[in-house]
């Protein structure tokens, strides 16, 4: 019976459990509030980009410089868009999970793989 109830209790913390960062592709971040500090809308000749200056995750964040990285978008009014709407998703303490292709974001998907 005790054995049962422990199959069971490590069960459930098996699947309540959160993704482990450190199991993922190299090119395949989690982002929280914690980790992304600023978002600025740039400007260039043929696009703009939502930057965001994030932060390293956690054991080698300690002395770290933040960096950039940026999704490329058509027009101002779609880039205002995205990054009011990531900035409300972030404020209720959620995560999204983004591709990136150097500094550039291939794919952004609301929430946890």
């Amino acid at each position: 019976m005790i054995r049962f109830l422990g199959l069971c209790f490590f069960s459930l913390v098996s699947l309540c459990a959160e993704v482990n960062p450190w199991n993922l592709r190299p090119d395949v971040r989690i982002l929280s509030r914690k980790e992304v500090s600023h978002m600025v809308l740039e400007t260039r000749v043929d696009h703009v980009r939502l930057t965001l200056i994030v932060s390293e995750r956690f054991p080698y964040n300690f002395k770290m410089m933040s960096f950039p990285v940026y999704f490329r978008l058509e027009d101002e009014k779609k880039a205002l868009e995205l990054a009011n709407q990531m900035d409300k998703y972030l404020d209720s303490g959620k995560t999204f999970t983004i591709t990136l292709n150097g500094s550039e974001i291939q794919s952004l998907l609301w929430g946890e793989p």
